[in-house]
């Protein structure tokens, strides 16, 4: 067929295998592919295999160039990216996450199977090859144990204010207007904003609810309090709030990530002025846990640096 002989046929099939893979991936993430989303197989080895497609349809007659083996197997990526958007398999937050190590891995799957064809020219059972590959990494790395890692991050503000007046800001959140709320990348790309929270009484075992965009809801017990000082939640979503979101399944359903405590302390400085710290602990269980740590990270300092600056404009103003 003309268009198998076509350059751009393998950046097309290419694109197609990531999609279906990423579908297959979701299907069966209980039975055949055990490793599931957060795994070595979905970031590394699919991304490469994809990268390989576009060399191996390459033209039979032709030599592959070098500029070839690193455009064709990004573009294929920009194929998948596409396609999984489009059809809501994956969300703008979902896809930024993959970008870095999709691309980078598919350069070098395309490179790398460049130096072995343009010698062999051999591409017979390739294609069926790559198919299996993905069965038989995932069902190794089930076998693999899963490493489990707790993480905090830390993010600081000082509010011209003193604590007596920071404190209940801290404790219940009025109701967060639209225009109140500085939107970033992240409220853009389907990260849920804060609306309000309400909490039942002022003492340790009080029961706080954080209400977020979409009826999205965390349960927060509070663990330590100390008045004008220091208050900390021990945190659980509640999982009939989920929104039937990208996100919200991989993150908060997914069983790899899980938030444990939140902790607010106020620390005066002098001439009416206190540094406010909001510090989160979560837990990561997944095969990926430094990159996935890396945007644990990232989304953390851009939610509690934007929430930090929303109390300090709020108590400011008192």
């Amino acid at each position: 067929m003309k268009f198998l002989n076509s350059k751009f046929s393998g950046i097309i099939i290419g694109g197609l295998y990531g999609y279906f893979g990423r579908l297959l991936f979701h299907a069966f993430r209980t039975s055949l592919f055990k490793s599931g989303l957060f795994s070595i197989t979905f970031i590394v080895i699919i991304p490469l295999l994809i990268g390989s497609i576009p060399i191996i349809f390459s033209p039979k007659d032709k030599k592959i160039s070098l500029w070839f083996s690193i455009w064709s197997p990004a573009v294929s990526i920009l194929v998948f990216f596409f396609l999984a958007f489009m059809s809501k398999v994956e969300d703008g937050i979902c896809i930024v996450i993959l970008a870095v190590p999709y691309v980078l891995a598919a350069i070098i799957g395309g490179v790398l199977f460049r130096f072995f064809i343009n010698r062999s020219r051999k591409k017979n059972g390739m294609i069926f090859s790559l198919i299996l590959v993905p069965f038989i990494s995932s069902f190794i790395e089930s076998k693999l144990p899963i490493p489990s890692e707790t993480h905090s991050f830390t993010n600081r503000v000082v509010i011209n204010a003193t604590p007596d007046k920071i404190w209940p800001n801290i404790i219940r959140v009025k109701e967060i207007g639209e225009n109140e709320y500085n939107k970033g990348f992240f409220y853009y790309s389907g990260v849920p904003r804060p609306l309000y929270a309400e909490l039942d009484k002022d003492t340790v075992g009080a029961t706080r609810i954080g209400h977020f965009q979409g009826g999205l809801k965390f349960v927060e017990k509070v663990a330590v309090w100390e008045r004008d000082k220091k208050i900390l939640f021990d945190i659980l979503v509640d999982d009939g709030s989920i929104r039937n979101s990208v996100f919200d399944n991989h993150i908060l359903k997914g069983g790899h990530f899980k938030f444990l405590n939140a902790c607010y302390e106020l620390k005066p400085i002098g001439n009416n002025k206190t540094e406010l710290s909001l510090t989160s602990s979560y837990e990561l269980d997944t095969k990926v846990n430094g990159y996935a740590a890396y945007w644990g990270q990232t989304l953390l300092n851009d939610f509690q640096g934007r929430l930090l600056m929303l109390l300090k404009n709020r108590c400011e103003k008192m």
